[in-house]
């Protein structure tokens, strides 16, 4: 268990997957203290968290079902909870993606209401999704909202692309700019898979911009 403090929930959660060199959805954390803004800056209060990682499904439990059967009965329960939502949306996509993750593909009219500002959303949508998934069926997902992941991948797989190149011949500090929401995400897991011999840490500036800093181990 570890305590993590930074200036929002969302900050905590990023640096301790960082710090854990995991995903965000393999975390289970408490909340010990919400962000405040305080007055003028007087009473400012930091995000503050406690988080372990989760225990791995059972075999058992990710056995339960075959995989065709979850894929129907995933689609079947989504796509009633979300026809009770405000939302004109297509008929949600459930399908195999890899060996253990099903791909739940959203389209229609109003599908970018579920990205929200910076990302926010999908990400709250995709942690709700996995929790209920992976607890009930064993399975990890890939949530694409029209192609809204897609294009956040292939944006920042083209800035890392040199930026990658560069590192893996170099041993300095190196910085990104500053990334929003899922952007983090997708940078963070990008840079461990390229680098997995650097250590590669979330932080936070002043203005509350978030970044990655990436640095050679200290026994190279």
């Amino acid at each position: 268990m570890i305590k993590i403090s930074a200036s929002s929930i969302e900050e905590c959660l990023l640096k301790a997957s960082s710090e854990l060199n995991c995903s965000c959805i393999d975390l289970e954390y408490e909340i010990i203290q919400k962000p405040s803004k305080g007055f003028l800056g007087i009473g400012k209060k930091e995000a503050q968290i406690v988080v372990n990682l989760k225990s791995k499904p059972s075999k058992n439990k990710a056995n339960k079902y075959c995989f065709e059967d979850a894929l129907n009965k995933i689609s079947d329960e989504i796509n009633e909870l979300f026809s009770l939502l405000p939302f004109e949306l297509d008929k949600i996509e459930v399908s195999k993606y890899s060996q253990n993750t099903i791909l739940i593909h959203f389209k229609g009219k109003d599908s970018a209401l579920l990205i929200g500002e910076k990302g926010y959303r999908y990400k709250a949508i995709s942690y709700l999704l996995f929790n209920w998934i992976n607890t009930q069926y064993g399975l990890n997902i890939r949530l694409e909202i029209e192609s809204f992941l897609a294009s956040q991948e292939t944006m920042i797989a083209n800035y890392l692309a040199p930026i990658i190149e560069n590192i893996k011949h170099s041993k300095e500090l190196f910085i990104t700019k500053p990334l929003d929401g899922i952007l983090a995400y997708i940078a963070l897991k990008e840079l461990r898979s390229h680098l997995p011999d650097r250590y590669i840490m979330v932080k936070t500036n002043e203005n509350n911009e978030t970044y990655i800093v990436i640095q050679a181990n200290q026994n190279e």
